[in-house]
């Protein structure tokens, strides 16, 4: 890694850390580490960084900070940029200066990588694939958007260390190489506040393989990367019929799990984990929070958190998941997704209340119009949804949260508005 920087770092160069989440203090701590005297800045809208007192110690660091951080792009040679900074229309010169944490790690380590992408299943599916490769004693680590910077675990890594990072349409974008094996699951229309349209969504999902050569290979749907020509990789096939997983009860609810499966299977198998070992190892696989969680039944009702759905696809997935759903919570932040084929479906269904939340939820109320005969409320928060729910659902049913919106209104993030909705059935 380190020769690496040493081929285009030089005592001169001028580092630029674009964000400083969780990603970009990942990225200082390791440059500052590695070269001490390298010419580091800091740029963000947070200016609160500047109250951080290992930053305030460092005479090598510049920090741009404010409304207008982005004025700093020209002043480097070279750019990191952390996932969702959104930076706009930019001139050649300056693309040509931007890499990224993913981008210099997999330079170095594409060859041991699973990589992982797709708007639903990433977590889930990477989860998978450790746990069938831990399961044979192989050496593995899980990084990437599930939680784990990359460069965080670099010491950790061995020559025969198996690196399975799940990887967000934000950590692919700026990419010059891909994984040795990629996974791709799935492509539904998501982020496109950030990438302005699909088409710019999806390219930046296709760069998991966009770089493959013939000794890498892709594990996708054929449906997905039809229209692209020219592959190098070898290309293989996932389906829902792949491996007949019938025979071994699963812990993970839901159709679309099964591809998830399949998908986790093919890549485990892939680095030498035998099929039948994997699928052995199915049944003491933990499923993840927020996922078709089972929280329990209180006050006759049974409680599921699906707050990681934010779009459409994921909500039906989970309706179709369960028989007896009576009610329904929707909504959060508007991204303008398209509702009227979710909406249509759950016309369809046998469930009989639903419960909208925030901007997202108004539409999806409109859009179910005056002449259905579902029970249609609308409530100021999930605290008073929960008054809903007690009042109108019919005990021994099902009550779930599956957005199909995102949570940025009221929540920090999906996994605070999981954790809440939580609290609150457990405390009925």
């Amino acid at each position: 890694m380190i020769e690496l920087f040493n081929s285009f770092i030089s005592d001169a160069s001028r580092v630029l850390i674009l964000g400083f989440g969780k990603e970009g203090r990942s990225t200082y701590s390791f440059l500052r580490k590695q070269f001490p005297g390298l010419q580091l800045g800091i740029a963000d809208i947070n200016s609160e960084i500047e109250k951080d007192t290992e930053l305030s110690n460092d005479d090598k660091l510049e920090l741009y900070l404010g409304s207008g951080y982005l004025k700093s792009l020209k002043l480097f040679d070279i750019i990191i940029k952390s996932p969702g900074i959104i930076i706009g229309s930019i001139d050649s010169e300056l693309v040509d200066k931007i890499t990224s944490q993913t981008d210099l790690f997999l330079k170095c380590y594409a060859s041991q990588v699973v990589g992982v992408t797709g708007t639903k299943g990433k977590s889930t599916t990477v989860s998978l694939i450790t746990h069938f490769l831990k399961a044979v004693g192989k050496k593995t680590l899980l990084i990437g958007n599930i939680g784990v910077p990359a460069f965080d675990m670099i010491d950790a890594i061995e020559k025969d260390t198996i690196i399975v990072y799940e990887l967000s349409a934000h950590q692919l974008e700026y990419l010059h190489r891909s994984p040795h094996i990629a996974v791709l699951l799935n492509v539904f229309p998501e982020h496109l506040d950030y990438f302005y349209s699909y088409n710019n969504y999806c390219k930046a999902k296709f760069n998991i393989y966009k770089f493959q050569n013939k000794e890498d290979c892709l594990i996708a749907n054929e449906s997905l990367i039809s229209k692209i020509p020219d592959r190098k990789h070898r290309f293989i096939e996932v389906s829902h019929d792949t491996y007949d997983l019938k025979i071994k009860k699963s812990p993970l609810m839901g159709d679309h799990n099964i591809i998830n499966i399949n998908a986790a299977l093919l890549a485990a198998n892939e680095v030498g984990v035998s099929i039948n070992d994997a699928i052995n190892s199915l049944d003491s696989f933990m499923s993840l929070p927020h996922r078709l969680e089972n929280i329990g039944e209180f006050r006759g009702i049974t409680f599921i958190n699906d707050s990681i759905s934010t779009v459409p696809e994921s909500t039906i997935a989970a309706v179709k998941a369960f028989g007896n759903i009576d009610t329904l919570i929707l909504g959060g932040y508007d991204r303008r997704l398209d509702y009227s084929q979710l909406i249509e479906f759950l016309e369809t269904s046998n469930i009989r209340n639903f419960i909208f939340l925030g901007m997202a939820g108004d539409r999806m109320f409109d859009i179910f119009g005056t002449d259905t005969t579902k029970r249609l409320f609308k409530a100021n928060s999930i605290e008073s949804a929960f008054k809903i729910i007690v009042q109108n659902t019919a005990k021994g049913s099902i009550c779930l949260l599956s957005p199909a919106a995102a949570s940025y209104d009221q929540f920090h993030n999906f996994e605070h508005r999981g954790d809440t909705f939580k609290a609150l059935a457990v405390r009925l």
